[in-house]
């Protein structure tokens, strides 16, 4: 997923949303099951980490192309 999302722009919302929808969908592959906090724990951090490469990307203008 990281892969796939890196490089992506702060002001990208559709990108972003395509994110929030392959999240949630994972998190509903695995509700009720002893793996879902695990997951839970690994999307919140390639987000953040997608999250703070935006900013850093923005404010040094910098910022990549995404991957289709």
């Amino acid at each position: 997923m990281h892969k796939k999302y890196f490089g992506i722009q702060q002001r990208d919302e559709q990108r972003w949303k395509q994110l929030n929808d392959e999240c949630e969908t994972l998190d509903a592959r695995f509700k009720g099951q002893s793996e879902q906090k695990f997951m839970q724990s690994l999307l919140l951090a390639v987000i953040a980490e997608l999250e703070r490469e935006a900013r850093y990307a923005e404010t040094a203008g910098t910022a990549t192309t995404t991957q289709p």
